[in-house]
């Protein structure tokens, strides 16, 4: 494996994932979200949107044109969703300005629709990420003796 994650080897993914997003646990740790195609593995229905088991890859590999790892397997990302990169960015600026965690009500105060949004995509994901981890482990669980 070279420096930052990627595979030397282009034929060395074991799926293509797009239309990609970064989820993360309240842990720090990480995982994807997106729609997979080629998968050598024949686990996924082509086109089906999936998520990933964790990313071992470091944060900075996951771009698109790199293939990056998880427990599991390897992707090519390509295509990722950057749709809310710019809300996410202006969240991340205001947030930096903040003295402590600031509350729903503090962003109303604001009156600033896409902070607004920014801030609650970014609670429901995070939401969403905890519960899909969660349901997978629960799986996993129930299907080991």
């Amino acid at each position: 494996m070279m420096p930052g994650g990627k595979i030397m080897d282009s034929g060395s993914h074991d799926a293509t994932l797009s239309n990609w997003i970064i989820c993360e646990l309240s842990d720090g740790r990480h995982f994807l979200a997106g729609k997979v195609s080629g998968d050598r593995k024949q686990r996924f229905r082509e086109g089906a949107y999936i998520t990933t088991s964790l990313v071992v890859s470091p944060t900075e590999a996951m771009i698109d044109g790199e293939i990056i790892e998880t427990l599991n397997s390897r992707y090519l990302l390509t295509e990722r969703n950057k749709a809310d990169d710019e809300i996410f960015a202006k969240l991340d600026a205001w947030l930096a300005q903040q003295p402590s965690p600031p509350t729903l009500f503090d962003v109303l105060a604001v009156r600033d629709i896409d902070l607004l949004n920014a801030f609650i995509l970014r609670g429901f994901r995070a939401a969403a990420a905890e519960a899909a981890w969660r349901s997978k482990k629960a799986d996993r669980e129930r299907r080991e003796p």
